[in-house]
């Protein structure tokens, strides 16, 4: 079953959110083991309190792909990237139909 992980922030700092970017592509392996399904710097907000305008939803072939790949050493070693040069940010983690 696919898992997908959805990612919410406003970008603070694009300077730096381009250097997590550019790290981040390879230890996701975008377009080998991930798919970019949604990438969209203008999302609306219709429900809660705390979401940021930009929305990233990638998706994996299996829960166990994804939580591999989120906690390896290489996407663990830019994602902090990421948290520094955004605001309002939150991550999950969900499997997708069966």
């Amino acid at each position: 079953m696919s898992a997908y992980l959805i990612v919410n922030y406003d970008v603070e700092n694009p300077e730096l959110y381009g250097e997590y970017q550019q790290g981040a592509a390879p230890a996701l392996r975008i377009g080998a083991e991930c798919e970019i399904v949604v990438f969209d710097p203008a999302s609306e907000r219709v429900e809660g309190e705390t979401t940021g305008k930009q929305t990233v939803v990638l998706k994996f072939e299996s829960m166990e792909k994804a939580c591999e790949i989120y906690e390896s050493g290489e996407y663990q070693a830019v994602v902090g990237k990421r948290h520094d040069s955004t605001s309002k940010h939150f991550a999950v983690l969900v499997n997708g139909f069966g």
